[in-house]
Protein backbone atom coordinates (compact mmCIF):
# COMPACT_ATOMS: atom_id res chain seq x y z
CA UNK A 1 0.00 0.00 0.00
CA UNK A 2 1.40 3.40 -1.00
CA UNK A 3 1.05 6.10 1.63
CA UNK A 4 2.06 9.70 1.87
CA UNK A 5 5.37 10.22 3.70
CA UNK A 6 3.70 12.68 6.05
CA UNK A 7 1.33 10.04 7.38
CA UNK A 8 2.19 8.90 10.90
CA UNK A 9 3.69 5.45 11.19
CA UNK A 10 1.51 3.46 13.60
CA UNK A 11 2.24 -0.05 14.80
CA UNK A 12 -0.64 -1.95 16.39
CA UNK A 13 -0.04 -4.98 18.58
CA UNK A 14 -3.41 -6.68 18.84
CA UNK A 15 -5.54 -9.61 17.70
CA UNK A 16 -5.09 -10.22 13.98
CA UNK A 17 -5.66 -13.97 13.53
CA UNK A 18 -5.61 -15.48 10.03
CA UNK A 19 -8.84 -15.12 8.11
CA UNK A 20 -11.18 -18.02 8.75
CA UNK A 21 -9.53 -19.04 12.03
CA UNK A 22 -11.82 -20.01 14.89
CA UNK A 23 -10.57 -17.32 17.27
CA UNK A 24 -13.11 -15.04 18.90
CA UNK A 25 -13.25 -12.26 21.44
CA UNK A 26 -13.67 -8.56 21.92
CA UNK A 27 -10.15 -7.54 20.87
CA UNK A 28 -10.43 -9.65 17.69
CA UNK A 29 -13.65 -7.85 16.78
CA UNK A 30 -12.27 -4.41 17.63
CA UNK A 31 -9.10 -4.91 15.59
CA UNK A 32 -11.03 -6.27 12.61
CA UNK A 33 -13.31 -3.23 12.58
CA UNK A 34 -10.31 -0.88 12.71
CA UNK A 35 -8.92 -2.54 9.58
CA UNK A 36 -12.30 -2.14 7.86
CA UNK A 37 -12.45 1.56 8.77
CA UNK A 38 -10.69 4.59 7.29
CA UNK A 39 -7.70 4.05 9.59
CA UNK A 40 -5.50 2.14 7.08
CA UNK A 41 -5.85 5.03 4.60
CA UNK A 42 -4.87 7.65 7.17
CA UNK A 43 -1.70 6.14 8.65
CA UNK A 44 1.21 3.99 7.60
CA UNK A 45 0.04 0.88 9.42
CA UNK A 46 2.02 -2.09 10.68
CA UNK A 47 0.32 -5.00 12.47
CA UNK A 48 1.69 -7.44 15.03
CA UNK A 49 -0.56 -10.33 16.01
CA UNK A 50 -0.53 -11.24 19.70
CA UNK A 51 -3.67 -13.38 19.73
CA UNK A 52 -3.88 -15.88 22.57
CA UNK A 53 -3.84 -19.36 21.01
CA UNK A 54 -6.39 -20.88 23.40
CA UNK A 55 -8.94 -19.86 26.01
CA UNK A 56 -8.24 -20.37 28.87
CA UNK A 57 -4.54 -19.64 28.40
CA UNK A 58 -2.07 -22.52 27.90
CA UNK A 59 0.42 -23.59 30.56
CA UNK A 60 2.88 -21.10 32.01
CA UNK A 61 5.83 -22.62 30.15
CA UNK A 62 4.01 -22.40 26.82
CA UNK A 63 2.91 -18.83 27.51
CA UNK A 64 6.44 -17.85 28.52
CA UNK A 65 7.86 -19.31 25.31
CA UNK A 66 5.23 -17.54 23.20
CA UNK A 67 5.84 -14.26 25.02
CA UNK A 68 9.58 -14.45 24.32
CA UNK A 69 8.87 -15.26 20.68
CA UNK A 70 6.45 -12.33 20.38
CA UNK A 71 8.93 -9.98 22.02
CA UNK A 72 11.67 -10.94 19.55
CA UNK A 73 9.25 -10.52 16.64
CA UNK A 74 8.16 -7.15 17.97
CA UNK A 75 11.75 -5.88 18.36
CA UNK A 76 12.64 -6.90 14.81
CA UNK A 77 9.55 -5.20 13.38
CA UNK A 78 10.01 -2.09 15.49
CA UNK A 79 13.64 -1.61 14.57
CA UNK A 80 12.94 -2.19 10.89
CA UNK A 81 10.12 0.36 10.73
CA UNK A 82 10.69 2.76 13.67
CA UNK A 83 7.03 3.77 14.12
CA UNK A 84 6.01 7.15 15.48
CA UNK A 85 3.64 5.47 17.92
CA UNK A 86 2.77 1.96 19.04
CA UNK A 87 -0.73 0.93 20.11
CA UNK A 88 -0.70 -2.05 22.46
CA UNK A 89 -4.00 -3.81 23.17
CA UNK A 90 -3.83 -5.67 26.44
CA UNK A 91 -6.06 -7.74 28.70
CA UNK A 92 -5.45 -8.63 32.33
CA UNK A 93 -2.86 -10.77 34.05
CA UNK A 94 0.29 -11.74 32.19
CA UNK A 95 -0.87 -9.88 29.07
CA UNK A 96 -0.68 -6.55 30.91
CA UNK A 97 2.86 -7.27 32.11
CA UNK A 98 3.97 -8.43 28.66
CA UNK A 99 2.56 -5.35 26.91
CA UNK A 100 4.02 -3.16 29.62
CA UNK A 101 7.45 -4.60 28.83
CA UNK A 102 6.93 -3.76 25.16
CA UNK A 103 5.93 -0.22 26.16
CA UNK A 104 9.16 0.16 28.13
CA UNK A 105 11.16 -1.02 25.13
CA UNK A 106 9.41 1.53 22.91
CA UNK A 107 10.14 4.27 25.42
CA UNK A 108 13.85 3.42 25.64
CA UNK A 109 14.06 3.60 21.85
CA UNK A 110 12.70 7.13 21.70
CA UNK A 111 9.19 6.38 20.44
CA UNK A 112 5.83 6.46 22.24
CA UNK A 113 3.57 3.60 23.30
CA UNK A 114 -0.15 3.75 24.03
CA UNK A 115 -1.60 0.95 26.14
CA UNK A 116 -5.25 0.10 25.53
CA UNK A 117 -6.44 -2.26 28.29
CA UNK A 118 -9.65 -4.20 27.67
CA UNK A 119 -12.02 -5.79 30.13
CA UNK A 120 -12.48 -5.08 33.81
CA UNK A 121 -10.60 -7.81 35.61
CA UNK A 122 -7.35 -5.84 35.76
CA UNK A 123 -9.05 -3.13 37.83
CA UNK A 124 -10.39 -5.74 40.24
CA UNK A 125 -7.01 -7.46 40.46
CA UNK A 126 -5.24 -4.22 41.36
CA UNK A 127 -7.88 -3.40 43.97
CA UNK A 128 -7.44 -6.80 45.58
CA UNK A 129 -3.64 -6.99 45.80
CA UNK A 130 -0.92 -4.49 46.68
CA UNK A 131 1.63 -6.64 44.86
CA UNK A 132 -0.48 -6.67 41.71
CA UNK A 133 -0.93 -2.91 41.96
CA UNK A 134 2.84 -2.43 42.14
CA UNK A 135 3.48 -4.70 39.14
CA UNK A 136 0.76 -3.14 37.00
CA UNK A 137 1.81 0.43 37.84
CA UNK A 138 5.42 -0.42 37.05
CA UNK A 139 4.47 -2.02 33.74
CA UNK A 140 2.18 0.80 32.65
CA UNK A 141 4.73 3.53 33.41
CA UNK A 142 6.51 2.60 30.19
CA UNK A 143 3.58 3.96 28.19
CA UNK A 144 3.13 7.57 27.14
CA UNK A 145 -0.63 7.22 27.27
CA UNK A 146 -3.37 4.88 28.46
CA UNK A 147 -6.45 4.73 26.25
CA UNK A 148 -9.61 4.15 28.29
CA UNK A 149 -12.84 2.41 27.34
CA UNK A 150 -14.81 4.71 29.63
CA UNK A 151 -14.80 6.91 32.70
CA UNK A 152 -14.14 4.03 35.10
CA UNK A 153 -10.94 3.16 33.27
CA UNK A 154 -9.94 6.82 33.15
CA UNK A 155 -10.41 7.11 36.93
CA UNK A 156 -8.33 3.96 37.36
CA UNK A 157 -5.57 5.29 35.08
CA UNK A 158 -5.32 8.60 36.93
CA UNK A 159 -5.96 7.52 40.52
CA UNK A 160 -4.27 4.10 40.58
CA UNK A 161 -1.75 4.12 37.73
CA UNK A 162 -0.61 7.72 38.12
CA UNK A 163 -1.33 9.15 34.66
CA UNK A 164 -2.38 12.72 34.04
CA UNK A 165 -5.96 12.92 32.78
CA UNK A 166 -4.77 14.39 29.46
CA UNK A 167 -2.73 11.23 28.94
CA UNK A 168 -5.70 8.95 29.66
CA UNK A 169 -8.28 9.88 26.99
CA UNK A 170 -11.55 7.97 26.68
CA UNK A 171 -12.11 6.03 23.45
CA UNK A 172 -15.28 3.92 23.86
CA UNK A 173 -15.83 0.65 22.02
CA UNK A 174 -16.69 0.96 18.35
CA UNK A 175 -18.72 -2.18 17.60
CA UNK A 176 -21.96 -0.45 16.57
CA UNK A 177 -21.44 -1.44 12.93
CA UNK A 178 -23.52 -0.04 10.05
CA UNK A 179 -25.10 -3.44 9.57
CA UNK A 180 -26.22 -3.71 13.18
CA UNK A 181 -27.51 -0.14 13.18
CA UNK A 182 -29.49 -0.93 10.05
CA UNK A 183 -30.91 -4.05 11.71
CA UNK A 184 -32.03 -1.78 14.53
CA UNK A 185 -33.63 0.71 12.16
CA UNK A 186 -35.46 -2.02 10.25
CA UNK A 187 -36.54 -4.04 13.28
CA UNK A 188 -40.25 -4.90 12.93
CA UNK A 189 -42.76 -4.66 15.72
CA UNK A 190 -43.25 -7.89 17.65
CA UNK A 191 -46.56 -9.37 18.66
CA UNK A 192 -47.18 -9.11 22.39
CA UNK A 193 -48.07 -12.81 22.41
CA UNK A 194 -44.90 -14.02 20.66
CA UNK A 195 -42.19 -15.63 22.81
CA UNK A 196 -39.66 -13.12 24.10
CA UNK A 197 -36.27 -14.09 22.68
CA UNK A 198 -33.42 -13.69 25.18
CA UNK A 199 -29.81 -13.75 23.99
CA UNK A 200 -26.41 -14.21 25.59
CA UNK A 201 -23.23 -13.59 23.57
CA UNK A 202 -19.76 -14.25 24.93
CA UNK A 203 -17.46 -16.72 26.59
CA UNK A 204 -19.47 -19.35 28.42
CA UNK A 205 -17.50 -19.08 31.65
CA UNK A 206 -18.56 -18.70 35.25
CA UNK A 207 -17.26 -15.12 35.44
CA UNK A 208 -19.62 -14.16 32.60
CA UNK A 209 -22.57 -14.93 34.88
CA UNK A 210 -23.92 -17.77 32.75
CA UNK A 211 -24.84 -19.93 35.74
CA UNK A 212 -26.83 -17.09 37.27
CA UNK A 213 -28.44 -16.49 33.88
CA UNK A 214 -29.72 -20.04 33.38
CA UNK A 215 -30.98 -20.17 36.98
CA UNK A 216 -32.84 -16.88 36.48
CA UNK A 217 -34.22 -18.18 33.20
CA UNK A 218 -35.45 -21.33 34.93
CA UNK A 219 -37.48 -19.16 37.30
CA UNK A 220 -39.01 -16.90 34.65
CA UNK A 221 -39.68 -19.83 32.31
CA UNK A 222 -42.38 -20.95 34.75
CA UNK A 223 -44.37 -17.73 34.27
CA UNK A 224 -43.39 -16.50 30.78
CA UNK A 225 -43.03 -17.97 27.31
CA UNK A 226 -39.45 -16.66 26.93
CA UNK A 227 -36.71 -18.56 25.16
CA UNK A 228 -32.95 -18.23 25.61
CA UNK A 229 -30.19 -18.55 23.00
CA UNK A 230 -26.59 -18.82 24.16
CA UNK A 231 -23.98 -17.84 21.58
CA UNK A 232 -20.41 -18.73 22.42
CA UNK A 233 -18.47 -21.49 24.11
CA UNK A 234 -16.34 -22.12 27.16
CA UNK A 235 -15.69 -24.27 30.17
CA UNK A 236 -19.14 -23.80 31.70
CA UNK A 237 -20.93 -25.08 28.61
CA UNK A 238 -21.28 -28.67 29.79
CA UNK A 239 -22.59 -27.51 33.15
CA UNK A 240 -25.32 -25.31 31.70
CA UNK A 241 -26.27 -27.99 29.15
CA UNK A 242 -26.72 -30.41 32.04
CA UNK A 243 -28.75 -27.77 33.87
CA UNK A 244 -31.08 -27.37 30.90
CA UNK A 245 -31.58 -31.14 30.68
CA UNK A 246 -32.16 -31.58 34.42
CA UNK A 247 -34.86 -28.89 34.45
CA UNK A 248 -36.59 -29.89 31.23
CA UNK A 249 -35.52 -26.75 29.37
CA UNK A 250 -33.88 -28.36 26.33
CA UNK A 251 -36.56 -26.95 24.03
CA UNK A 252 -36.27 -23.44 25.49
CA UNK A 253 -32.50 -22.97 25.81
CA UNK A 254 -30.64 -23.11 22.51
CA UNK A 255 -26.87 -23.41 22.15
CA UNK A 256 -25.23 -22.22 18.93
CA UNK A 257 -21.52 -22.17 19.73
CA UNK A 258 -19.54 -19.33 18.22
CA UNK A 259 -21.05 -17.71 15.14
CA UNK A 260 -19.45 -15.91 12.21
CA UNK A 261 -20.19 -12.25 11.52
CA UNK A 262 -23.23 -12.91 9.34
CA UNK A 263 -24.75 -15.44 11.71
CA UNK A 264 -24.24 -13.30 14.81
CA UNK A 265 -25.96 -10.39 13.06
CA UNK A 266 -28.89 -12.70 12.34
CA UNK A 267 -28.96 -13.74 16.00
CA UNK A 268 -29.23 -10.11 17.05
CA UNK A 269 -31.98 -9.56 14.48
CA UNK A 270 -34.06 -12.42 15.90
CA UNK A 271 -33.60 -11.53 19.57
CA UNK A 272 -35.52 -9.09 21.79
CA UNK A 273 -33.30 -8.87 24.87
CA UNK A 274 -29.58 -9.26 25.54
CA UNK A 275 -28.67 -10.59 29.00
CA UNK A 276 -25.06 -10.13 30.07
CA UNK A 277 -24.72 -10.62 33.85
CA UNK A 278 -20.89 -10.67 33.97
CA UNK A 279 -18.98 -10.45 37.22
CA UNK A 280 -16.52 -7.96 35.68
CA UNK A 281 -16.37 -6.06 32.40
CA UNK A 282 -14.71 -3.09 30.79
CA UNK A 283 -17.20 -1.99 28.19
CA UNK A 284 -18.54 -5.17 26.54
CA UNK A 285 -18.80 -5.36 22.78
CA UNK A 286 -21.93 -7.48 23.03
CA UNK A 287 -23.78 -4.73 24.90
CA UNK A 288 -22.88 -2.15 22.23
CA UNK A 289 -23.79 -4.53 19.41
CA UNK A 290 -27.14 -5.36 20.99
CA UNK A 291 -28.04 -1.71 21.52
CA UNK A 292 -27.09 -0.95 17.91
CA UNK A 293 -29.45 -3.73 16.79
CA UNK A 294 -32.20 -2.25 18.99
CA UNK A 295 -32.38 -4.92 21.66
CA UNK A 296 -33.29 -4.17 25.24
CA UNK A 297 -30.30 -4.89 27.47
CA UNK A 298 -29.94 -6.38 30.96
CA UNK A 299 -26.34 -6.04 32.11
CA UNK A 300 -24.31 -6.04 35.32
CA UNK A 301 -23.44 -2.68 36.87
CA UNK A 302 -19.67 -3.23 36.62
CA UNK A 303 -16.70 -1.56 34.97
CA UNK A 304 -17.51 1.30 32.61
CA UNK A 305 -21.10 0.16 32.10
CA UNK A 306 -22.79 2.46 34.69
CA UNK A 307 -20.90 5.42 33.19
CA UNK A 308 -22.30 4.67 29.73
CA UNK A 309 -25.91 3.58 30.27
CA UNK A 310 -28.49 4.76 32.76
CA UNK A 311 -30.53 2.20 34.66
CA UNK A 312 -34.08 2.26 33.37
CA UNK A 313 -33.25 4.46 30.39
CA UNK A 314 -30.85 2.66 28.02
CA UNK A 315 -30.64 -0.61 29.97
CA UNK A 316 -31.56 -2.40 33.16
CA UNK A 317 -28.56 -2.68 35.47
CA UNK A 318 -28.26 -5.49 38.00
CA UNK A 319 -25.66 -6.30 40.65
CA UNK A 320 -23.28 -9.09 39.62
CA UNK A 321 -23.88 -12.59 41.05
CA UNK A 322 -27.41 -11.65 42.10
CA UNK A 323 -29.93 -14.14 40.73
CA UNK A 324 -32.94 -12.47 42.35
CA UNK A 325 -32.15 -9.10 40.74
CA UNK A 326 -31.62 -10.81 37.39
CA UNK A 327 -34.94 -12.65 37.70
CA UNK A 328 -36.72 -9.36 38.43
CA UNK A 329 -35.12 -7.55 35.48
CA UNK A 330 -35.78 -10.34 32.99
CA UNK A 331 -39.36 -10.76 34.17
CA UNK A 332 -40.00 -7.01 33.77
CA UNK A 333 -38.78 -7.09 30.18
CA UNK A 334 -40.67 -10.27 29.32
CA UNK A 335 -43.93 -8.96 30.76
CA UNK A 336 -43.71 -5.28 29.79
CA UNK A 337 -43.35 -4.70 26.02
CA UNK A 338 -43.54 -0.94 26.47
CA UNK A 339 -40.50 -0.93 28.76
CA UNK A 340 -38.70 -3.33 26.46
CA UNK A 341 -39.30 -1.06 23.47
CA UNK A 342 -38.31 2.08 25.36
CA UNK A 343 -34.96 0.64 26.45
CA UNK A 344 -34.30 -0.69 22.96
CA UNK A 345 -35.06 2.66 21.31
CA UNK A 346 -32.88 4.70 23.64
CA UNK A 347 -30.05 2.18 23.53
CA UNK A 348 -30.14 2.20 19.74
CA UNK A 349 -29.97 5.99 19.69
CA UNK A 350 -26.98 6.01 22.06
CA UNK A 351 -25.06 3.31 20.18
CA UNK A 352 -25.66 4.96 16.81
CA UNK A 353 -24.16 8.24 18.07
CA UNK A 354 -21.36 7.20 20.38
CA UNK A 355 -20.03 3.76 19.45
CA UNK A 356 -19.34 3.80 15.69
CA UNK A 357 -15.88 3.00 14.40
CA UNK A 358 -15.15 6.29 12.62
CA UNK A 359 -15.68 8.22 15.84
CA UNK A 360 -13.15 5.92 17.50
CA UNK A 361 -10.70 6.34 14.61
CA UNK A 362 -10.83 10.13 14.94
CA UNK A 363 -10.17 9.93 18.68
CA UNK A 364 -7.39 7.39 18.15
CA UNK A 365 -5.64 9.58 15.59
CA UNK A 366 -5.94 12.54 17.95
CA UNK A 367 -4.19 10.44 20.59
CA UNK A 368 -1.46 9.45 18.10
CA UNK A 369 -0.85 13.09 17.23
CA UNK A 370 -0.77 14.03 20.89
CA UNK A 371 2.01 11.57 21.72
CA UNK A 372 3.86 12.33 18.45
CA UNK A 373 4.00 16.08 18.90
CA UNK A 374 4.38 16.25 22.66
CA UNK A 375 7.48 14.11 23.17
CA UNK A 376 8.16 15.66 26.54
CA UNK A 377 4.62 15.15 27.89
CA UNK A 378 4.62 13.47 31.24
CA UNK A 379 3.91 9.80 30.86
CA UNK A 380 3.21 9.09 34.45
CA UNK A 381 3.97 10.62 37.76
CA UNK A 382 7.57 10.09 38.61
CA UNK A 383 6.90 8.43 41.91
CA UNK A 384 4.89 5.37 42.72
CA UNK A 385 2.87 5.59 45.90
CA UNK A 386 2.51 2.29 47.68
CA UNK A 387 -0.89 2.38 49.33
Amino acid sequence: MTVKPSFPKLMIVGAFPPQGSAIFGGVVTGCRLLLESSLPSRVSLQLIDSTQITNPPPSFSVRAYLAITRFAKFVRAFEANRPDAVLLFTSSGASALEKGLLAWYVRTRGSRAMLFPRGGRLIDAVAGSRATKFLVRSAFRGAAMVLCQGDAWQRFATEELGFESAMAPVIPNWTATPRLIQIGRDRPSRSDTAPVELLFVGWVERNKGVLELVEAFRVISEVTNARLTIVGDGHAMEEIRDFAFEHGLEDRIMFTGWLDNNSIAEAYAKADVLALPSWAEGLPNAMIEAMAARLAVVVSAVGNIPDVVNDGREALLVPPRNVDALVSALYRLCSDPTLRQSLADRGHELASKEFVVETAVTRLLDAVDQVRFQPKARKARDSITHN
